[in-house]
């Protein structure tokens, strides 16, 4: 629903949770703070980072990612990561405000579906006020999507002159400009950074099994390969054997499997393997009130799938308003 409300569809509220009235519902304990390590040895949770432990007999690990710009010099001090959230509509906020007295130059970095979504809805709000470039390192938009879906969007791209630099990458970020590897320089007076999100770094510092880029290895239980005790879902895990996109539509689906073995776990039942969906259904908003819609080597657009969209958005949402018991 992000990109939804950059372009004016959804306010702040229709799109976020109230996480501590959701933990007073569930009887959980809220904890407003950061996680920042795992004592292994101690089995606890480091809180913050003034020291505070939070003993666990288990843990469930769900923190899901933030924006990778590792390797860009200069993209930590200029470019805005487009996770988490609240960075971003900040850094949007800043473009509204400077397209108001001249004509910007944005750049997306990353052309998955979050970053042509994004790019789609920041150029419903700004038009004529601000021209648009997607970089992508692939060699096609929307990987892991059908060519049809991808013709879709390129199209889309193309009409409503939004520059594509594909099989390039950005390796260094300044005030007001890029450079691409080769050397190639384009101005930039903002970049968004839609690359493909990375894990925090503490997992990997506090001794787990992780991939070469920081993902946590996990069974098909969703327990953690060095530690059985600890589980991960969601963006954060990397499943044995599996290859998943980094998506919520999986990340969504992880969660029923996940309570189950974790509640075996405690019963000391057996576990048992998630399976993921073999399609996921994509609805990607192109911000002109239709979307694309692509499921395995079907895809089209239609006014129809933007409804469909919002139809699933908003029956999701409705499940952490007015909570009763």
């Amino acid at each position: 629903m992000l990109p939804g409300h950059i372009s004016g569809i959804y306010s702040r509220e229709e799109m976020s949770i109230d996480l501590r009235q959701l933990c007073d519902f569930s009887r959980a304990r809220f904890i407003h703070s950061q996680a920042s390590g795992i004592d292994l040895k101690r089995k606890q949770v480091l809180i913050g980072f003034n020291g505070s432990m939070l003993p666990a007999d288990v843990i469930s690990l769900n923190t899901g990612g933030t924006s990778r710009m590792a390797g860009a010099a200069g993209a930590d001090e200029w470019a805005i990561p487009t996770k988490p959230v609240p960075d971003l509509l900040h850094g949007w906020a800043r473009l509204q405000a400077a397209a108001a007295h001249a004509r910007m130059r944005v750049v997306v970095v990353g052309g998955g579906a979050g970053g042509v979504e994004l790019t789609l809805a920041m150029h419903s709000q700004l038009r004529n006020q601000a021209e648009f470039t997607i970089i992508h390192a692939g060699p096609h938009l929307l990987p892991g999507h059908h060519p049809r879906a991808r013709s879709i969007v390129d199209s889309l791209l193309y009409e409503r002159r939004v520059m594509v630099v594909k099989g390039r990458r950005v390796v260094e970020v300044m005030q007001d400009r890029i450079r691409l590897g080769g050397g190639e320089i384009l101005p930039a007076d903002f970049v968004f950074w839609a690359a493909q999100a990375a894990p925090p770094t503490w997992l990997e510092e506090s001794g787990l099994d992780t991939t070469s880029e920081g993902f946590v290895r996990v069974a098909p239980t969703l327990q953690t390969l060095s530690h059985p005790w600890i589980f991960a879902a969601g963006d954060v895990a990397a499943i044995q054997n599996l290859k998943l996109p980094k998506s919520g539509v999986f990340a969504i689906r992880m969660a029923k499997p996940l309570e189950r073995n974790l509640r075996a776990y405690f019963d000391g039942a057996a576990l048992r393997a998630y399976q993921p969906q073999r399609h996921s259904l994509s609805l990607i908003g192109t911000a002109d009130g239709r979307a694309v819609a692509s499921y395995g080597p079907l895809a089209g657009h239609s006014s129809l799938f933007l409804r469909w969209k919002d139809w699933i958005d908003r029956r999701f949402m409705k499940q952490f308003v007015k909570l009763t018991h």
